[in-house]
């Protein structure tokens, strides 16, 4: 990332902060957690911090060093290997999707997981996960994305089909910004808030951002058909997805005309591909998501 203003300014607080806990808690590790650790900063910027402890204590919430707020969040060591055990492998199938709804609330739990920097002298500086955890957080954090994203997309064919169209074009936004969401995921960065996307968006170090992508204008009257504007969306979310369970199967026919029009949209769980608009979902093989994926982009074309 590139480097803010702000940044060494809320990096020295944040060890400040940390050599102080330290003291309190004699034996504590303290992590740096959330944006701050993935180096995006602002001049109000908090500073967030995870104080882990050996038994259960009650948190020495927030204080101000040098006017700015840190928020600390204590936890037991037992709580983080709670968190641990849930990136031990991505799990979720079709037929059984409590465990994804077990992870989904706990998500911003592992996202802090997947930021974390200990700034505490014991243990020595290393990777909070390994990489194994952090392709599973990966998997994990994508999947939410595309479950918000069709979510969002059933919304949508609703709004239409009642001609709600102002309504529909503030959740088009929103989705907008889901998609996004899964591409930086995709690119291998942690689910932090919207507001940080030009940063996590930017290709390499000669870009200091990038806006977020435009969705093409909505024609909510040809919503019910298979609507080019919809499968631009389509597209991004299949591509997301394919960075990471990429495929070199053939491509095999797939039935376009009923499962490519507009709210259909792709999801991978453990147990394979599947296509997904409201409660309807249609398992597919990697040659008939490669399929779908190229009749969408056709589409997204014309």
């Amino acid at each position: 990332m590139t480097a803010t203003p702000w940044l060494d300014t809320q990096l020295q607080i944040a060890e400040h902060a940390s050599a102080a806990l330290a003291d309190e808690y004699a034996g504590a590790n303290v992590w740096l957690v959330g944006a701050l650790a993935e180096g995006l900063a602002h001049q109000h910027s908090d500073v967030d911090l995870l104080l882990i402890t050996q038994e259960p204590l009650p948190g020495p919430g927030s204080r101000l060093v040098r006017g700015i707020r840190v928020d600390v969040r204590a936890v037991s060591e037992s709580t983080v290997h709670d968190w641990r055990t849930l990136l031990d492998a991505f799990t979720v199938t079709r037929d059984d999707v409590a465990m994804f709804r077990t992870v989904r609330a706990r998500l911003g739990d592992l996202t802090l997981l997947r930021t974390a920097r200990p700034l505490s002298t014991a243990p020595a500086r290393a990777e909070v996960l390994v990489p194994e955890q952090r392709a599973a957080y990966q998997r994990w954090a994508l999947a939410d994305r595309c479950e918000a994203a069709a979510s969002l997309a059933e919304d949508l064919l609703g709004l239409a089909q009642a001609g709600l169209y102002p309504h529909a074009d503030l959740v088009w936004d929103q989705l907008a910004g889901v998609v996004a969401q899964a591409e930086t995921v995709a690119a291998g960065a942690p689910l932090l808030g919207e507001k940080w996307l030009p940063s996590l968006l930017r290709r390499d170090d000669s870009e200091a951002f990038r806006p977020v992508p435009a969705l093409p204008e909505p024609r909510w009257l040809s919503a019910a058909a298979h609507s080019p504007f919809f499968a631009a969306v389509q597209v991004r979310v299949a591509d997301a997805l394919l960075a990471l369970w990429p495929t070199d199967a053939a491509p095999e026919p797939v039935d376009e005309a009923g499962l490519g029009g507009f709210g259909w949209l792709p999801q991978r769980y453990s147990d394979g591909w599947f296509l997904r608009r409201g409660d309807a979902r249609v398992p597919l093989t990697d040659g008939r998501i490669r399929a779908w994926q190229k009749s969408a982009a056709r589409h997204a074309r014309t």
